[in-house]
């Protein structure tokens, strides 16, 4: 009986394939169930905040500005709609975290594009900064390289700035759109980072994607922070620092962590999807 145990735990805990739902809803002790239901109405409530939200940036904001805000401030409501899906429905954590990371990635060019329209636009703000440099040397690519020239402000430099994060918002949704048809080959596989997996390169590329969209962020950040402070740039900038270690550099360390087996298995979850 013992011996029988512990080949299910072994099957269970070498599964590649996440746990269908039910098979999790019918594992959950009073503990569980309480942690789904808190998770489920912090979703909720997030939804609803972001519901409200909208309706006041259509009341009280200019046209111009309410795409952009109502992209920056969905962020969250996304991220977290998408997180709960994944909880409830553990095969589904791939296409969530898909989701969540495409969406992202056009939250990151959206916000350079609210630091250039809090500025009065490109034709004011470049009016303001004609005599100006941008500082290149900052994070996350060149904090280090201080010897780095400063760029002179102008419509090829800002064009450059507005390409840096676009890159990311274009490519990350066609990656996506790679893996996913990877995955149907039975190519791509999160569990599978050897070099001779898909996972391993799209993901270093992605990586490097990111890191480059966020350089432009932090270049215009420094030249606005000081004229836009009275737009609480400063928590606003913060906030979506924040967001992105929450959703981007959290779930990659836990998902690498679980693949090295550092997160045990806990049936009815192998410490893959456990992770996830």
């Amino acid at each position: 009986m013992e011996e029988e145990g512990n080949e299910t735990f072994d099957i269970i805990c070498s599964a590649n394939e996440p746990p269908f739902s039910l098979t999790i809803l019918e594992s959950l002790d009073i503990t569980g169930i309480v942690l789904f239901a808190i998770m489920t109405l912090m979703t909720l409530t997030a939804s609803l905040v972001f519901v409200e939200e909208v309706f006041y940036i259509y009341r009280k904001i200019l046209c111009s500005k309410r795409s952009i805000f109502i992209w920056i401030n969905a962020a969250a409501p996304v991220i977290a709609t998408t997180s709960c899906i994944g909880m409830w429905i553990p095969r589904s954590t791939m296409f969530t975290d898909f989701t969540a990371a495409v969406f992202f990635a056009i939250v990151i060019h959206k916000f350079l594009l609210m630091m250039i329209k809090e500025c009065g636009g490109q034709k004011l703000f470049l009016k303001r900064f004609e005599n100006d440099r941008f500082k290149i040397s900052t994070g996350p690519c060149c904090c280090c390289c201080l010897c780095l020239p400063h760029m002179l402000i102008n419509r090829k430099t800002l064009f450059l700035l507005k390409l840096g994060t676009f890159q990311l918002a274009f490519l990350r949704p066609v990656l996506m759109f790679l893996s996913i048809v990877l995955w149907t080959n039975g190519s791509y596989s999160l569990s599978n980072l050897s070099p001779n997996g898909a996972a391993i390169w799209i993901n270093c590329f992605v990586g490097i994607l990111t890191i480059i969209a966020l350089w432009p962020i932090g270049i215009m950040f420094q030249r606005v922070r000081v004229l836009l402070n009275c737009k609480k740039i400063v928590p606003k900038f913060a906030l979506y620092q924040f967001i992105l270690i929450l959703s981007q550099l959290q779930a990659s360390i836990i998902n690498i962590l679980a693949m090295q087996g550092v997160i045990a298995c806990a049936p009815p979850l192998s410490s893959s999807a456990r992770g996830a």
